[in-house]
């Protein structure tokens, strides 16, 4: 976890909520772009109804693998590892145990970008070409470098690519422990990482049920609003609460048993009108892939039932959805919460992030 920074007077704004209600088979495909454009995310939980998916199966079959590796920056931008890794297939890699407010942060995108987001210092002794970014550290700016290890520019015998591998050697040669995941381009796969030093792990999955769970029904009224009055507010906010609870497979959605522990203990009751229902929980971490977060929701949108999904992106990640810029401030939140209702062709999508990041 990163450390706090408190936030500047001038800086002062709220956290974010975007909420979209999308159909399922639109062509703008917002509920599915909310996963495929997110790519760093360290834990998943699925919510259904008990019995109506196998959601451990599900959850197993399409997640898969990933590695602990020293590598050093250089390492990234090497032809035969961008020809081998980059260009095959897709490939997601994240420095490990770095603040983003504190650190100097390396990332590749899955895209074939390589983000370097660095402190004042790092980035004037490095003297590529980066931007500011918008979101400082507990102490001076922060800057981002871009590297395109696809541009015809990263040829080895162009002077681009020269200059760019002299100055990593120079500055930051120091091997960098990285979370790293391999995926079939096509499949979303996870595939071996064949690279001395690699650690493969696996993913942990943790499955739950929650009995008697008070489960909010969603109106064709709320899902066809064509204004956001403060009513359908509420309602979204209640429903996002909602869905994160369940996720993490807690009791206070269950009516009988939050009024047993009583107001003092558990002040949260669940929104109106829901129905009673039993819930089954399955959470998976580790470095998670979107094609495989979004291979799941398809298994699972072949059940038929309603369901919940809520993914977690990694809180020291350099971007968020669709590139964003991503920063820290006091959580460094950012998670997508889904609820689907197959039968009704629709899709709920909540987006949370803090002040400091760039999504909008």
């Amino acid at each position: 976890m990163s450390s706090h920074i408190p936030l500047p007077k001038e800086r002062h704004s709220k956290s974010k909520l975007f909420v979209t209600v999308s159909s399922l088979g639109s062509k703008r495909r917002e509920h599915a772009r909310a996963i495929e454009t997110h790519p760093f995310n360290y834990r998943l939980a699925v919510v259904v109804p008990r019995g109506a998916a196998d959601a451990q199966a599900i959850v197993a079959r399409h997640v898969g693998s990933y590695f602990k590796i020293r590598l050093r920056l250089s390492d990234l931008i090497d032809p035969g590892f961008v020809g081998s890794y980059v260009k095959q297939n897709t490939l997601l890699a994240l420095s490990a145990n770095r603040l983003i407010d504190a650190d100097d942060v390396f990332a590749v995108d899955g895209s074939g970008k390589l983000i370097l987001s660095l402190c004042k210092d790092t980035y004037e002794t490095l003297g590529l070409a980066g931007r500011q970014a918008a979101f400082p550290l507990q102490r001076g700016a922060r800057f981002t470098v871009e590297i395109d290890l696809l541009a015809g520019c990263m040829d080895p015998a162009k002077k681009h690519f020269q200059r760019i591998r002299a100055r990593l050697d120079a500055v930051l040669a120091e091997p960098v422990e990285f979370v790293v995941g391999y995926y079939d381009r096509r499949t979303g796969a996870a595939l071996n990482l064949d690279l001395p030093g690699a650690v493969a792990c696996e993913p942990r999955v943790v499955t739950g049920a929650v009995a008697g769970a008070a489960v909010p029904g969603i109106s064709d009224a709320f899902l066809g609003a064509r204004r956001q009055s403060d009513e359908w507010v509420g309602q979204a906010q209640a429903l996002f609460e909602w869905i994160g609870l369940a996720a993490a497979g807690s009791q206070a959605v269950v009516p009988a048993l939050a009024e047993a522990m009583g107001a003092e203990t558990c002040m949260y009751s669940a929104p109106e009108p829901s129905g009673a229902g039993d819930l089954a929980v399955c959470s998976v971490r580790g470095l998670l892939s979107p094609m495989a977060i979004s291979s799941v929701v398809a298994d699972l949108l072949e059940a038929g039932a309603d369901f919940y999904v809520c993914v977690w992106g990694h809180e020291d990640a350099p971007v968020s959805w669709g590139a964003a810029e991503h920063g820290f401030l006091v959580s460094g939140e950012h998670v997508c919460a889904q609820a689907y209702l197959p039968q009704r062709g629709r899709c709920l999508t909540f987006q949370a992030c803090g002040p400091w990041d760039a999504f909008s």
